[in-house]
């Protein structure tokens, strides 16, 4: 009786790391999904080219802040953190005086030619100051947040998070209706967005310099650097196959070309919110089973459910594009909506990819997803070089969906071999021949989705089909683990 009191009470209270993963998850969910809302307000209120100035910032800060940072954001800075375990208040203030540092660098070289980078990145001079203002500022967020999660610290973070998403979105519409009709509708919303979250930056960075006070130490930064410099080519070239068919629209079209591709690939991408969630719980189920006997067959049979099941999710927002277009957009971006089958393919050619990298990593063979990634980022930059002046920016499309499936091939292949050599046997991680199955059904019926746009009853029929379906296999994978 009193065992099954001891087990009821620890049922009623959840660890902290449980509580700590509820709130992170919850919060970033919250902050992705007001993003995504807001579309319908900004596609409604501000011209395609406005938009397209958006998406162009937000392309170049993605692509430049990896550098700009040296990386030092990313998964080393846990590893740290657990490395300087007592001095960690020393270690956080350092290295953001690192990044600090990178940033003048980055706004000195601007300084020299500031008209060639204003005529380079396509995008006005006040705003390359506004990004330059965030490299220096928003490092200090990035390291805060991390260790404020590393720790368990979970209620200022979700407050801090969900406060700046509302804040920053409430002031954005509010700037964009007062510059409405003036020009400058792109550069307020983007100043009224940076500024809250530049102001919170601001406070956290003042409060990590006063609270470590140790701002130079050779020691912190040689141990960073060789964790982060490595991940500098991987996430930039990350960055490149997520962004470079917007920023590559830019130089060869127009920003309204820019804003109609952005707009519309963020639909499709409403899928990747889904696979994030469904690959962080799959990949301690993987570690905990792939060298398990039993375990393996599990290991197979899950993975191959689980892109199945994404899969499905994937087709269905394909189905729905003309709907989920006049919810977010106006009639302008109509005519766009056969850019969204090759582009949510390619996003689910991405989710096989990540399968494939869970294994590398596990093996500590990250140099092999790094390498990867820069030969898709290089086939997509030749691509949108040679499509989009002869196609049009619809070609950017198909130059990404291409070059993620290279990219799914090159993981597949690479990890099987090492993986083989490895554990010295010809058994595979996952069901290769399954798994390739899925990835052309799933691209053939992403292609019969655009004769599909102007039959809506065939269109609905299949979708519910397909929401069936995937009940159903939601139901096997929960089984399965």
């Amino acid at each position: 009786m009193a065992r099954h009191k001891k087990n009821h009470t620890k049922r009623r209270h959840p660890s902290e790391g449980m509580k700590s993963a509820v709130a992170y998850t919850f919060a970033s969910l919250f902050s992705k999904g007001l993003a995504f809302i807001t579309v319908p307000i900004f596609t409604r209120i501000m011209s395609t080219s406005e938009m397209g100035t958006v998406n162009l910032y937000n392309s170049w800060q993605a692509m430049l802040t990896v550098v700009a940072t040296l990386s030092l954001t990313y998964g080393g800075y846990m590893v740290a953190l657990k490395e300087y375990q007592y001095e960690r208040d020393q270690y956080e203030s350092s290295v953001l005086t690192l990044t600090t540092f990178t940033a003048v660098i980055f706004f000195a070289v601007y300084s020299i030619a500031p008209d060639f980078w204003s005529r380079l990145l396509g995008l006005d001079k006040s705003l390359l100051v506004l990004m330059l203002v965030g490299f220096l500022l928003l490092p200090a967020t990035e390291f805060w947040l991390a260790r404020q999660r590393y720790e368990y610290k979970y209620k200022a973070a979700t407050l801090v998070t969900i406060g700046s998403a509302l804040l920053a979105s409430a002031f954005s519409i509010y700037a964009v209706l007062y510059l409405q009709g003036s020009g400058k509708a792109a550069e307020g919303r983007l100043y009224a967005n940076y500024i809250v979250l530049y102001a919170v930056a601001f406070v956290l960075w003042i409060y990590i310099m006063v609270r470590g006070r140790k701002f130079v130490s050779l020691r912190y930064w040689k141990f960073s650097l060789a964790l982060s410099i490595p991940l500098i080519a991987n996430q930039f070239a990350t960055q490149i196959l997520n962004n470079s068919g917007r920023v590559m629209i830019g130089w060869y079209v127009d920003n309204s070309a820019v804003g109609i591709y952005g707009t519309l690939s963020s639909v499709s991408t409403i899928s990747a919110i889904i696979w994030s969630s469904i690959n962080s719980s799959f990949v301690p189920f993987l570690y905990r089973n792939i060298d398990d006997p039993e375990g393996k067959k599990k290991v197979k049979d899950l993975s191959s459910i689980l892109l199945l099941t994404y899969a499905v999710i994937c087709v269905m927002i394909t189905f729905l594009a003309p709907e989920v277009v006049r919810i977010i957009a106006t009639n302008e971006y109509m005519a766009a909506i056969y850019i969204m089958p090759p582009i949510s393919a390619a996003i689910f050619q991405n989710a096989i990819s990540n399968m494939y990298a869970n294994v590398l990593l596990y093996h500590k063979k990250s140099s092999y997803i790094m390498i990867a990634s820069i030969c898709g980022a290089i086939l997509n930059i030749v691509l949108n070089i040679v499509l989009i002046p002869l196609f049009g920016y619809q070609a950017a499309a198909y130059s990404m969906l291409v070059a993620f499936i290279f990219l799914s091939y090159v993981q597949m292949h690479v990890s099987r071999k090492l993986h083989c050599s490895i554990t010295h046997t010809n058994e595979t991680v996952y069901d290769d021949r399954m798994i390739v199955l899925i990835q052309w059904v799933m691209i053939a019926l992403s292609a019969v989705a655009i004769p599909l746009y102007d039959f809506i009853v065939i269109r609905y029929m299949a979708v519910c089909f397909l929401l069936v379906a995937s009940l159903l296999l939601f139901r096997k994978s929960r089984s399965s683990m």
